[in-house]
């Protein structure tokens, strides 16, 4: 499924990133959660990306792991909104004090990258 390796790719991306430069993904989150439309691509997006998962999980090698997979993005989705936008800003800006220990969580999203990413080319 081309969506599940688009996705293993990004996470791969996103894990090189941050371990090759934390402090600039730490300020590159500070500036992603000041924008007017943070809020709403943050949920919109994790929304949409959870029901194509959902939806077409039966096309690949593992349905119940992307099933799951699509769920959690839905929930995580719902928790947004239920949370709210000053709630979700201010958790932005606490996650992004991590700074240098960006490196560990970069090499866990290149590992989850990888295997999804693999997920994805397993499929049927």
């Amino acid at each position: 499924m081309f969506l599940l390796l688009a996705f293993g790719t990004v996470m791969l991306g996103f894990g090189c990133y941050m371990c090759a430069q934390p402090i600039r993904f730490s300020n590159g989150i500070i500036w992603f959660s000041e924008r007017k439309w943070f809020h709403l691509f943050e949920i919109v997006s994790r929304f949409i990306l959870g029901v194509l998962f959902i939806l077409f999980s039966d096309k690949t090698a593992y349905p119940f792991f992307v099933n799951s997979l699509g769920g959690l993005l839905c929930f995580v989705s719902l928790f947004l909104v239920a949370i709210g936008s000053n709630r979700h800003k201010r958790f932005a800006l606490l996650v992004a004090k991590i700074g240098k220990n960006f490196r560990y969580f970069g090499l866990i999203a290149i590992s989850c990258g990888a295997i999804i990413g693999f997920l994805g080319l397993m499929s049927k």
